[in-house]
């Protein structure tokens, strides 16, 4: 569900901006904390796409996201639901994301998610 696409991690070591600004460390298979839900970010410059590998019994559908710097922000559709999702890298390997916006507010989804994030780790860098 979007809570669940919603990124955030405690870094035991912090990254430098120089670090989190090469579009290339988003690459790989990324895990949402405690949870199955896992999915492939695939950056190309500065936009990236997202596939659902293990997508926990959910169907959604992502958009072109868009890297700048350490954040990125992605469309994500769910039941009716669009989100506009922002992810912000703590480490090259996790990552906080929570919803900007979801239409229609008064939808449960939306509702749920609303001042919530997620915690993703980065599982690997896959090609």
């Amino acid at each position: 569900m979007l809570a669940a696409l919603t990124l955030a991690v405690c870094a035991s070591n912090p990254a430098t901006a120089d670090e989190l600004s090469d579009p290339d460390i988003w690459q790989g298979e990324w895990q949402v904390q405690d949870t199955d839900f896992t999915l492939r970010v695939l950056p190309s410059g500065t936009i990236f796409r997202v596939e659902p590998m293990r997508p926990a019994g959910i169907e959604w559908h992502a958009g072109e996201g868009m890297i700048n710097g350490s954040s990125g922000t992605i469309e994500v559709s769910y039941q009716g639901v669009v989100a506009q999702v922002m992810v912000q890298l703590t480490s090259p390997e996790s990552a906080i994301v929570r919803s900007m916006s979801c239409q229609p507010d008064y939808h449960v989804v939306c509702t749920l998610v609303r001042n919530q994030q997620a915690r993703f780790i980065k599982l690997n860098t896959s090609n």
